[in-house]
């Protein structure tokens, strides 16, 4: 890496010169990095999940099961809107989510997923893992702040042969032992629109109640837009895609 003083110090005759925002055009606020950039949002209906919970696999275990009576999703009401926000700086995330005719007693998770429309993808967050779902949902609204450590703790405590393979997202799909670890790798998957809010309850426990993938919005103080967004697909940008790790072990199970 090379440094750069030398440079201006040569185009020290131009007044405009010596400041640096005239090479970026952005000026350098370090403390601006707690603001809040990029915003994600999602409508969170039952026709995002990717199934009747009647279609739940044998091999799923009963924590995964739903324990009161189901609803086909086009039957049911249910329905969410939210908001996914990063810090600039990549320190932090906050999911905003308010929910209607949903019985706040009968919520038994809410994560947040990585993986395409339809699909069911791993878990990043588990916002569920530290709060009492039931009584955060009492007014039909949360707000979380997310850190790395929240991220972390998912794959820490992960158990099973089951959860090994839901609980952690990879970086890239081929290597699934290597996983996100850090809001800024969740905020790249978000960027790249495989990113979803899942909100389960008792009686649609395995697929969920109520999905919403997130999508860049204009909210917040920029444009929400990945630096890699030249108007290239995304399969050409990432080359991979997580439904392929997921089919696999889908196969092997």
């Amino acid at each position: 890496m090379r440094h750069l003083a030398f440079a201006f110090t040569l185009l020290a005759t131009s007044a405009a010169a010596q400041d640096g925002s005239a090479i970026s055009g952005i000026d350098l606020v370090p403390s601006r990095g707690a603001e809040i950039g990029a915003v994600f949002e999602a409508w969170l209906s039952p026709q995002q999940e990717g199934g009747e919970e009647q279609d739940t696999p044998g091999i799923i275990p009963q924590t995964f099961r739903s324990t009161t009576p189901s609803v086909d999703r086009n039957d049911r009401t249910s329905r969410g809107h939210g908001t996914l926000s990063f810090s600039r700086d990549l320190s932090r995330a906050y999911a905003h989510v308010r929910i209607e005719n949903v019985n706040p007693d009968e919520i038994n998770m809410f994560h947040i997923h990585c993986g395409r429309p339809g699909q069911l993808g791993p878990i990043i967050v588990d916002l569920g893992m530290e709060l009492d779902l039931s009584e955060e949902f009492a007014d039909g609204e949360i707000l979380v702040e997310i850190t790395n450590e929240d991220i972390v703790a998912v794959i820490e405590r992960a158990q099973g042969l089951v959860s090994a393979f839901t609980a952690g997202c990879p970086i890239v799909p081929t290597i699934p032992t290597d996983r996100v670890v850090t809001v800024a790798g969740m905020a790249h998957i978000a960027f790249v629109r495989e990113l979803y809010f899942n909100l389960h309850t008792t009686g649609q426990t395995y697929f969920g109640d109520i999905r919403g993938q997130l999508y860049p919005t204009e909210h917040g103080n920029e444009k929400t837009k990945h630096p890699l967004d030249s108007g290239q697909d995304t399969d050409e940008i990432l080359n991979d895609s997580y439904w392929l790790l997921y089919r696999t072990v889908e196969i092997s199970l």
